[in-house]
């Protein structure tokens, strides 16, 4: 699993600081820009839950994974080839978004499983996903500062073929995993009130990394920064994950899920701000370096929770229903609404509005969420 999320982050690497700049080198208008990013949170939020009862209760985990890193390599390349209008480039962004829309909620049920089995913890293993990120985002920057940044698809496709490959030897599930799922179970899952109120506080705190992932490219641009220098600030982002992933075992015994979310949401209140306060390169880059600790945080305790919370042979539903909303509802909101602020407001606007849900995200989860919640019984 170690090489299959060096891979498959690596693509992201390659795919996240640039969908932004690319979709405004083929001359998308900021709504068009938010609408097209948006498909793919749109893709989560409708299709995991989907995959997710479909992989528990047939055992289908790693037969997806293959076919979602087929169909990512093959959409990519028809996006290079043939997307020369908004709306043959909309069906095919759509059609991406369904396939790598059960990839990562897949692959940490996968890895969550073999550490139940094995030991090890999730950061350790995940932090390989950084690196990946972190290599592919500084190299990707100056091979389209050389080829220009409408080749992004095909340069995609090319990464691709790295996790579709490992994905073939991925563990498949065993044992108690496979258990079929009863609807009265799911039903039980959906009525969880403490769980269903950790999801929707993510969402909203998640929702507002939707500013950074597509529009922060965008924002330096306009204010005069290269295409080489945005990679090199994504990936010194994702390089200051590395740390806290690789601590996050003992982080989480220290602090708690709850806490650890919340400082990592907490930092992130301070990016945006920063991003909305000041406009000189070097002070942007530094403040980008705390990306590590804000999501890295957000995210480890987050599937932690989850996965503490949900019986055994249901975990792949699990991270699909978190992974749904705040990767998918949550980040289809938010693109959608600063992709249409960013056309008035334009950067330091959007940045003060993630600020603000993002704290009030932080407030719900202090005065809501319980410390210790009760685990379920597996």
């Amino acid at each position: 699993m170690k090489l299959f999320y060096l891979g498959y982050f690596s693509a992201m690497g390659v795919y996240l600081p640039y969908l932004g700049l690319y979709l405004g080198a083929v001359g998308l208008s900021g709504t068009q820009i938010g609408l097209t990013a948006s498909m793919f949170p749109l893709a989560a939020m409708v299709m995991p839950p989907l995959w997710g009862v479909l992989s528990d209760h047939y055992s289908w985990r790693k037969q997806l994974l293959i076919a979602t890193l087929l169909g990512a390599v093959i959409t990519s390349f028809l996006i290079w080839q043939i997307a020369h209008t908004f709306i043959v480039l909309l069906i095919l962004i759509i059609l991406l978004a369904i396939a790598l829309s059960p990839a990562i909620p897949l692959a940490d049920a996968i890895t969550l499983q073999w550490i139940g089995e094995h030991g090890g913890s999730y950061g350790s293993i995940r932090v390989y996903g950084s690196l990946g990120f972190l290599l592919a985002a500084i190299i990707a920057g100056r091979i389209l500062n050389s080829i220009g940044v409408t080749s992004l698809f095909l340069l995609l496709a090319l990464v691709f073929c790295g996790p579709l490959l490992v994905s073939f030897f991925v563990p498949g599930q065993s044992g108690v995993s496979m258990a079929r799922i009863k609807a009265r179970e799911l039903l039980l899952l959906l009525r969880n009130r403490t769980l269903l109120l950790f999801i929707l506080l993510c969402m909203v705190g998640y929702g507002t990394f939707a500013a950074y992932n597509t529009f922060f490219g965008l924002y330096l641009k306009s204010l005069g920064v290269s295409t080489s220098a945005i990679g090199l600030a994504s990936g010194m982002a994702s390089l200051s994950e590395l740390p806290t992933m690789m601590l996050s075992g003992i982080l989480m015994k220290r602090l708690g899920v709850k806490w650890l979310l919340i400082i990592g949401l907490g930092i992130a209140v301070v990016r945006w701000l920063a991003y909305a306060t000041f406009t000189d390169y070097p002070v942007l880059f530094a403040f980008t370096l705390l990306h590590g600790i804000s999501f890295a945080s957000f995210y480890v305790s987050a599937v932690t929770f989850i996965d503490q919370r949900v019986p055994l042979h249901m975990r792949t539903t699990g991270q699909t229903l978190f992974y749904g909303t705040s990767f998918g509802l949550g980040t289809w909101a938010s693109t959608n609404l600063f992709g249409a602020l960013y056309e008035h407001i334009h950067g330091s606007g959007i940045f003060l509005v993630g600020a603000a849900l993002c704290t009030a995200s932080i407030l719900g989860l202090i005065l809501l969420i319980p410390r210790n919640p009760a685990h379920v019984q597996q």
